[in-house]
């Protein structure tokens, strides 16, 4: 785009803000915590790490009819010292960041939206320290990042998104969203990503089914991953249950080169063949509890990976993973939280991700503030 169009355009939207109702908002996480992992060399190792805190700027102007206008810079920050290259490295708008409509039909929205995964998460009730990711430890399983996880297909944010939100009705909810994935490979449009979510809630019961699709992965072939949870909210007490069966398509031999495709480090010991076109296929499921009371709220989940398959043969690649932990509020927007977890891959798995040992625990003390 010319600058000179873009700094106009800019300049336009000034006034239109300033009128605006503007709130500003986020999450300040910081904490200790004691990690064994492939990270620290499987050497308990103790930190002072960011839990994912953020700050973030947003807005609405009415319009008139019912309309709204809509907008929302979010940005992530590492209160550690220690950026990193995604939503820690503190660069501006690299959370969830939009400009859309919002009115009685709904909202639509355009920009860097969290996918229908992201929002997808009723057992995902633990904090994290951000090391954790490369450590190899997810809680739940479902949010790995590793061969059987999300990573480049879901449970993140799209970029170059479109996404529509219906209103609530009769507790039924639903929303839809592409992902333009802006580039060509063999004449077809590659990287594109359509969201599905369905939602119904009624008297502290739900139940939301979403899936998430990427187009063209590896020739006309698409990743998938389908996710049901259900559950109940309400009276203090949170249970939630969550079912996911993952199908993606790359090249199993193309590892550790920082492309799109799975990692499997191991993947040579596994026999699997050198096509350049390799399906996997995975399912997790995952198990979550928490009771408040008064100012303490103790916490459990659990979580399995299991059925894991490449190109139809079955392979010995499961995991299991368990956190219990507990939080105290010292105030409504203020509260501390506790817990310790651990991931065991079996023998397989442990090959696969090439691991030097099969287990990972951490153990973490975090305070987190809201404003």
């Amino acid at each position: 785009m010319n600058p000179r169009i873009l700094v106009a355009a800019l300049a336009c939207t000034l006034p239109a803000l300033a009128l605006a109702d503007v709130s500003i908002y986020g999450s300040m996480r910081v904490g200790i915590n004691s990690m064994k992992s492939a990270d620290t060399h499987y050497r308990q190792t103790t930190g002072i790490d960011d839990y994912g805190s953020k700050i973030g700027f947003k807005g609405r102007e009415d319009l008139g009819n019912g309309l709204q206008a809509i907008w929302q810079v979010e940005t992530g920050m590492a209160l550690d010292g220690v950026p990193n290259n995604g939503t820690g490295s503190g660069r501006l708008a690299n959370r969830m960041s939009f400009v859309g409509l919002e009115g009685g039909w709904g909202r639509l929205r355009a920009g860097f939206i969290d996918d229908v995964l992201t929002d997808t998460e009723a057992t995902d009730i633990m904090a994290s320290p951000r090391r954790d990711v490369k450590g190899g430890i997810a809680y739940p399983l479902y949010e790995a990042r590793d061969i059987f996880g999300s990573n480049n297909y879901g449970d993140s944010r799209a970029r170059n998104s479109l996404r529509y939100d219906s209103p609530r009705l009769y507790g039924v909810q639903g929303s839809l969203q592409y992902g333009a994935g802006e580039k060509q490979v063999d004449g077809k449009s590659s990287g594109d990503t359509w969201g599905l979510r369905l939602s119904y809630a009624d008297d502290g019961y739900f139940a939301t089914y979403a899936y998430l699709t990427k187009l063209n992965s590896i020739a006309s072939n698409n990743s998938g991953v389908h996710r049901l949870e259900f559950g109940y909210n309400a009276n203090n007490l949170a249970l939630a249950a969550t079912l996911q069966k993952t199908t993606l398509y790359g090249n199993a031999h193309k590892n550790q080169d920082n492309s799109d495709d799975f990692e499997i480090p191991g993947i040579i010991e596994a026999g699997i063949a050198k096509t350049g076109n390799n399906k996997l296929t995975s399912q997790v499921y995952a198990l979550s509890a928490a009771y408040r009371m008064g100012n303490f709220k103790p916490m459990a989940v659990y979580s399995h990976r299991r059925q894991v398959k490449i190109d139809g043969q079955s392979l010995n690649w499961g995991a299991n993973q368990w956190a219990i932990g507990a939080e105290y509020y010292l105030s409504k927007t203020s509260w501390l939280q506790a817990g310790y977890g651990q991931v065991r891959q079996n023998a397989g798995g442990q090959r696969a991700l090439g691991l030097e040992q099969p287990d990972a625990n951490t153990s973490w003390l975090m305070l987190r503030k809201e404003f």
